[in-house]
Parts: C-alpha cells; sequence; structure tokens
C-alpha cells in the first residue's frame, strides 16, 4: 500500500474533541494548532512531526482539536499501522513513550491547577 497524503485549508478542523481517531498524521507543510475542550490554545504541530498519535495509543476519543492555521499536507498514518508499529517496539522504548506521555499529562493538570490557584488570587 503506498503512502497516502491529505490536505487542509487554512482554517479547517482536522479532528475535534470526542472524535474518534482513525489517522496520525505526520506534518509534511503548513502548522496546525492544538485547542484543548475549552478552546485555549495548547501547542502547536510543525513540519516534520507527528500528531493525533496519543488518542490511537491510549485508546481514547480525541482530547484536544487539531485545526490547520495555513495550507497544510500530511501523511496519513493509519490507526491499525501506529499499533503495529507500536507492538513490535522495544520494551523500552515504550517505556520511554509512556514516560513522555505521563509527563505530558501531568503537566497538563500542573498547568490547570497553577491557572485556577492564580485566577483565585486575582
Amino acid at each position: 500500500m503506498g503512502k497516502e497524503n491529505i490536505s487542509w485549508k487554512a482554517g479547517e478542523i482536522i479532528y475535534k474533541v470526542g472524535d474518534e481517531p482513525d489517522f496520525a498524521y505526520l506534518l509534511t507543510t503548513g502548522e496546525i494548532e492544538i485547542l484543548s475542550d475549552k478552546g485555549t490554545r495548547v501547542g502547536f504541530i510543525n513540519e516534520d512531526e507527528v500528531f493525533g498519535e496519543l488518542s490511537i495509543l491510549l485508546n481514547t476519543k480525541r482530547t484536544v482539536t487539531a485545526i490547520a492555521l495555513k495550507k497544510s499536507k500530511a501523511l496519513l498514518i493509519p490507526k491499525k499501522n501506529l499499533i503495529n508499529d507500536y507492538n513490535k517496539t522495544s520494551f523500552f522504548i515504550k517505556a520511554i513513550l509512556r514516560s513522555t506521555y505521563m509527563r505530558l499529562t501531568n503537566l497538563n493538570s500542573t498547568i490547570k491547577i497553577d491557572l485556577e490557584n492564580l485566577n483565585k488570587k486575582l
């Protein structure tokens, strides 16, 4: 099977919070904005970065919304392919990925708590 590409126009929604994850993406051109469920900007995806993989690997629905900031193109990574590749990965790489995901999750919670405390002080 050949590599399949997809493109988006500026402002186009790639996926929304609550969507089922069928693909991850390798961004080849453009820029993607990542928004929380409340619409807060939580990150950007730049060229040569993968996005949309976390919900596939954690077997959850999308927890963020991804929007193309400008005309963008990506290589589609089907869910099945990503899971197969992950399952073939060594124990050490899986452990590193798990640690990274846990740190990101904890960082997100810490930021949320810090912002709530800041708002209480204001």
